[in-house]
């Protein structure tokens, strides 16, 4: 991030610059947080799709889109729950 990002004013017009959502740009699809041609890229990129379906049904199944616990422990075991949950119907449907 530079102090231009900051600012989030033209350093030449001294305008503001328009933010992210109406330039209709999703910062999010853009961040990597794991650097391609690393070994721990190599083994997670296989995943993603099926993590990216088990958030996307996690973040559908919160109320109004909000953790129902408090603190980090509360919330962490709640994931976890969560993604058990998940795993014990998948595999009682792929025992049937």
């Amino acid at each position: 991030m530079t102090a231009h990002d900051r600012t989030g004013k033209d350093p030449q017009t001294g305008r503001r610059d328009p933010c992210d959502a109406e330039r209709g740009f999703h910062r999010a699809e853009y961040l990597q947080q794991i650097p391609e041609f690393t070994r721990a890229h190599q083994l997670l990129y296989p995943y993603r799709s099926d993590s990216e379906s088990v958030h996307n049904q996690f973040d559908q199944s919160l109320w109004n889109g909000r953790m129902i616990s408090y603190g980090v422990e509360r919330q962490a075991v709640f994931v976890l729950a969560f993604a058990l949950s998940q795993n014990a119907t998948s595999r009682r449907l792929f025992q049937e």
